[in-house]
């Protein structure tokens, strides 16, 4: 079947024959002309002069003397208008907003002919409306009278005295809006219809052209495009091609006919042009349900669809119409697989893309600046999330994340990232909006160089550098627009704003071969294209038809009373397009998405439900499913090997083994094998707030300079009296523990501790308060060591062979009292026993409560033994939960008795022999834990597949 702008060119050409140059051809978009000359070049015969092709838009604009202004310029000159007319100082930001509305309600006004001072009439009086609008219908009238009698009756409520205060100035404003733009040669798109329309003259029709002007695939006509067809068909040079289904065209009440239906009696086609609707055909129509928005694009690559599109197909044989533009991406990655030559007919939001994330974040830093310290700092998750940008991430911004990371870098100082110009030039303050303008103007422009140097062997340029050209090109525009209109206004803050909604509204046009290739275009590109194969995506509900709302500052009701259009207009044309389109497909695939995830509903729209029960054809139904089993992974096991236990031996020959490792292997053998084989570390974290383990080292750090003037001497309870009095020997300890602890330098001079972290310093002083306090009941006491080493070797038996590790770490506190020594660990952790039974409690691998902090202390108890020769220790475990009970007791207990390590000492040497034993045998598996708890926050379950 012929497609509808091939039956127009032939009928064109062979009317008009060699003189088809004499007239002009206008179409509602730039894609029907450029298919329309592919078809007339496929037809001539011989090298003639072709007709003029143009826009109607670009045929308006051809007859008026003004010049389509920017959107932005537009917004800023009514916002400044509004703020005098109404006498509301509303900022420009929270203006921009209703002003693209008003904008869009003064170009329905102009396109459709309206007088602006009756609609935007403040009716009091009912009675004046028979007078006031005589010139409308008895049901225009009726909708206007219920409206403003509806109003009336709401009262004085501050939503209503709001409306109307606004509603009265709108007249004046339009006016004066309108005036503005004239007295610079400017105008918006519907003020240059009605300058056309009233100011039509028989100059205007001297000064046609052509011979003979064809409108061809008009649809939905506005009043002022309905009055220019008039007027060339009252001139006799107008021609009218209407594209339509007769199906739709005959049943009245289908709703895709409704402007059509009126379009052939008021403007019928040429004598002599007999339109080939295919009534008689029988397109091939396959519905297919996908779960998931972005698998929709998977139906490309599906064997039962995939054999219908052709390697290298004409650009009218098939068409992926895609009803929701952020499918684009996916789509063409899907297709491009498979079909080389692909064009795309549809604009891009460039919020879609990573250029935009990245001015977003490089506007987030700069509204995080510090002076910190007396330096230039930002704020740290500004900071790391640029850093890790794709855009941006590479070795050296990778290291800069890292070292933020080790060092716990709240506020990054600009001295520690100005690696490189292009991260001296982003990591810079500023302090005017100009500045933040030629910033990102300059960051964009190095960025896009710098991508262009690393691709320097492609031959396609980076999507990328486009992304960034077409941001570049915004942001000029818009400093440039902001410059004209009282820049001294205009914030920092005003302008990130402006900059933010600017960029939403803009669509990245992709050019390419337009007459090769799959063709990929939106719903409203498809306007009088005709293709053999058409895959539309994302036809459900709420996506075709578009059932977003027209934003309006008219009420519903004057819209239809005035003959604007409405959501129903908009349903009816989104109705054409979708059955124009497909009545002339052989095969037409329909896919839409089942997940309902997100904003989709998840259900098939309308025109499918119609297509299935209310029309003569038969679609099929099918699914396209993805078989994904959400099986529990298997249990992850390794043996051990003569490998691992000879790099273990060799390793902890040198150097020590802790007894926390001892710990994580009975807690899981995997991780064991994951931080002490395979030696997989677990990487830095940046704590803004102090989480339990930093709070527990800075607890640590914060005792040990207390005592540290004490270490190797006594301390008695005068001291101890000493000390809880000086509050600033304490508060420097804490301040001593921050530095080192939490910002990782402890050559800082000054530390300010801001936010939640003044109320844990605040913590800190009362459990360290406390801890002096409770000591006053051992003192006197010798201060034995700090923070000591403690290591001792132990020989093993392993495959036959005496092989010898060393054992060992760092004991918080030794200290000797007059009951005896004591090995002290600190214990900033909840729900600790500081008893136990028998020593097999202590390694019940799979116990809930399995006391590990016992079994660290008598292990420092054993390696003190086999260092000093002494056995007569007193384990003790000081556990802040338990400074403030009526008796503090540290000591750890066995069956109810306190502990001296020598009582125990062989029995326990015993079994943690049998552990080091386990760890280094031939029979051992590092497998994982059974206790899945355990796993929550462990650093390794993503790898074991238990995160």
């Amino acid at each position: 079947m012929e497609p509808f702008l091939k039956q127009v060119a032939r009928f064109l050409y062979e009317t008009h024959g060699e003189q088809i140059n004499r007239i002009s051809v206008v179409f509602p978009s730039r894609r029907s002309s450029v298919f329309f000359n592919a078809y007339l070049n496929e037809l001539v015969r011989k090298t003639v002069l072709g007709p003029e092709v143009i826009t109607i838009n670009d045929l308006v604009s051809k007859f008026s003397g003004l010049q389509i202004s920017d959107h932005i310029s537009q917004i800023l000159l009514l916002h400044q208008i509004y703020k005098q007319e109404t006498g509301h100082e509303e900022e420009l930001d929270d203006f921009f907003f209703w002003g693209e509305i008003l904008l869009n309600d003064f170009n329905d006004i102009d396109k459709y002919l309206l007088n602006p001072d009756d609609l935007f009439q403040n009716i009091s009086d009912l009675k004046e409306i028979e007078s006031r609008f005589e010139y409308m219908t008895a049901e225009q009238r009726k909708i206007i009278e219920q409206f403003w009698g509806t109003l009336g009756k709401g009262g004085g409520s501050a939503n209503r005295t709001k409306f109307m205060q606004i509603w009265n100035k709108l007249a004046a404003v339009y006016h004066r809006f309108k005036e503005a733009l004239t007295k610079d040669d400017r105008a918006f798109t519907g003020m240059l219809y009605r300058d056309l329309i009233e100011q039509w003259t028989a100059k205007n029709a001297e000064a046609l052209k052509s011979e003979r002007y064809c409108f061809v695939g008009f649809n939905a006509l506005n009043a002022a495009e309905e009055k220019l067809f008039r007027k060339f068909k009252e001139l006799e040079i107008g021609d009218f091609f209407w594209d339509y289904d007769p199906v739709f065209v005959r049943d009245v009440q289908h709703e895709a006919g409704l402007f059509i239906r009126r379009n052939l009696l008021v403007f019928p086609p040429p004598e002599g042009f007999h339109l080939d609707a295919g009534e008689l055909s029988q397109p091939k129509i396959t519905i297919v349900s996908v779960p998931g928005q972005v698998a929709q694009t998977q139906v490309l690559n599906h064997p039962e669809f995939a054999g219908s599109l052709m390697k290298d197909p004409r650009f009218d044989d098939t068409a992926l119409v895609l009803s929701d533009e952020g499918l684009l991406v996916p789509m063409v990655s899907s297709a491009g697989a498979q079909y080389h030559k692909i064009n795309i007919t549809m604009g891009y939001p460039i919020q879609n893309t990573p250029v935009f994330s990245f001015i977003n974040q490089l506007i987030d830093l700069q509204k995080n600046y510090r002076l910190y310290d007396g330096a230039d700092a930002f704020y740290y998750k500004p900071v790391i999330a640029l850093l890790s940008h794709q855009l941006l991430a590479d070795a050296t911004t990778k290291e800069i994340v890292r070292a933020i990371h080790a060092e716990n870098k709240v506020y990054v100082r600009t001295s520690d990232l100005a690696e490189n110009d292009l991260l001296k030039l982003i990591f810079t303050r500023l302090t005017r909006w100009q500045d933040c303008a030629a910033y990102l103007l300059n960051v964009v422009k190095m960025q896009a160089v710098r991508l262009g140097s690393s691709r320097e062997d492609e031959a396609e340029p980076a999507l990328e550098n486009e992304y960034l050209y077409q941001a570049y090109l915004a942001i000029q525009r818009l400093t440039e627009t902001l410059e004209q209109f009282h820049p001294a206004k205009i914030s920092m803050s005003l302008f990130y704003r402006i900059l933010q909604q600017y960029l939403q509204r803009i669509s990245i046009p992709f050019e390419g071969e337009p007459l090769s290739g799959l063709q990929v275009m939106g719903v409203l590109e498809t306007r009088n294209l005709d293709f053999k194969r058409l895959f539309m995506f994302s036809v459900n509900e709420g996506r075709l038809p578009n059932t977003s709302t027209t934003h309006s500052f008219i009420p519903y009701n004057l819209r239809k009373a005035f003959g604007l259009p409405a959501y129903e207009e908009q349903d009816a044309m989104y109705a054409y397009y979708f059955y124009r389109l497909a009545h002339r497909a052989e095969e037409l695939v329909l896919v839409y998405d089942t997940s309902g995830d997100g904003m989709g509903s998840g259900e098939m729209s309308r025109y499918l439900f119609q297509l299935l029960y209310d029309s003569a054809l038969e679609p099929r139904l099918t699914q396209l499913n993805f078989d994904f089993k959400s099986t529990e992974s298997a249990p992850i096991s390794i043996p051990s090997t003569a490998k691992h236990r000879e790099l273990l031996l060799s390793r902890y020959a040198d150097r020590r083994l802790s007894p926390s490792a001892l710990n994580v292997f009975l807690d899981c053998r995997l991780k064991f094998y994951f931080k002490y084989i395979a030696g997989i570390h677990e990487s830095d974290e940046l704590l803004e707030d102090v989480d339990p383990r930093l709070f527990g080292n800075l607890f640590h750090y914060a005792s040990e300079m207390l005592y540290k003037p004490f270490a190797g001497r006594e301390m008695t309870n005068e001291h101890i009296v000493a000390l809880l009095k000086n509050d600033a020997v304490i508060r420097k300890a804490i301040y001593d523990a921050f530095k080192r602890e939490y910002y990782k330098d402890s050559s800082l001079k000054d530390v300010k501790i801001t936010g939640k972290n003044i109320l844990i310093a605040e913590n800190l002083k009362t459990y360290l308060t406390r801890m002096l306090e409770n000591d006053q009941a051992f003192a006197p006491f010798q201060v034995v060591a700090l923070e000591g080493n403690c290591e001792a070797d132990f020989e093993l038996e392993v495959e036959g062979q005496k092989r010898t590790i060393k054992l060992g770490g760092i004991v918080d506190r030794i200290d000797r009292t007059k009951e005896g020594l004591r090995i002290i660990d600190y214990k900033t952790g909840r729900s600790l026993v500081l008893k136990f039974n028998q020593f097999d409690d202590l390694y019940k691998r799979e116990a809930d409560n399995r006391p590990k902090e016992i079994l660290q202390t008598l292990v420092y108890s054993e390696i003190y033994r086999r260092m000093h020769g002494v056995a007569d220790i007193l384990p003790s475990i000081y556990k802040i939960d338990s400074f403030f009970g009526d008796e503090f007791d540290p000591a750890i207990k066995m069956q109810g008795q306190t502990v001296n390590y020598s009582s125990i000492a062989a029995p326990f040497a015993e079994s943690l022999n049998e552990l080091l034993s386990e760890i280094f045998s031939p029979e051992t598996s590092f497998d994982q834990t059974s206790k899945k708890r355990k796993c929550e926050n462990c650093p390794y379950n993503t790898i074991c597949r238990r995160g």
